[in-house]
């Protein structure tokens, strides 16, 4: 998927989840969905992962993901997909630990600063920080400006595009017995 950005113009944001950064914190997550599932629980219920994962971190140390993975990471995307379509993503409401010097945004300057001792240009970690984002979102609303000169907003509705015969609705459409004048 990195290969092909160039051809589409995307940008990969890459993400600060220490299992994604690190093959450590990856292994303990593996190991711990493994356990969940001998004690006959869904290792995918994340209700029952952030009641459950205290416990098992004070048995199983926690390993911590540090910037300089994350950094790896950057740099990896940059020699797969080039400097023009990589970003900073964070995630940071999607992981209940982050890795060591990425704790919030305030440690932003940090992965910058990283990323000039790897020899990046200021100009480089601009087009990280927000310059690729920024490109990548006036592109679409420029797109979405071109769609709507060529014609208004779409009046189709779901009934008329399911298949026939189809009883898929979506959660807020009311069933057809249930819709004003119907009856």
């Amino acid at each position: 998927m990195l290969a092909r950005l160039p051809g589409n113009g995307g940008v990969c944001m890459v993400t600060f989840v220490p299992a994604f950064v690190s093959q450590a914190c990856r292994d303990w997550e593996l190991e711990f969905g493994a356990e969940m599932e001998r004690w006959g629980l869904d290792h995918r219920d994340y209700a029952s992962r952030r009641q459950l994962r205290p416990e098992w971190a004070a048995a199983h140390p926690r390993p911590a993901a540090t910037l300089s993975q994350v950094a790896d990471h950057v740099d990896h995307v940059r020699e797969v997909a080039g400097i023009e379509h990589v970003g900073i993503g964070g995630d940071f409401d999607g992981t209940d630990q982050l890795p060591d010097g990425l704790q919030d945004v305030s440690c932003y300057p940090a992965l910058i600063a990283e990323m000039l001792a790897r020899g990046w240009s200021e100009a480089d970690c601009g087009q990280l920080a927000s310059g690729n984002i920024l490109r990548v979102m006036h592109e679409a609303q420029a797109a979405a400006q071109a769609i709507s000169a060529r014609r208004g907003p779409s009046r189709a509705r779901i009934e008329d595009v399911d298949e026939p015969g189809s009883r898929v609705r979506l959660l807020s459409s009311p069933a057809p017995a249930e819709q004003p004048g119907a009856g």
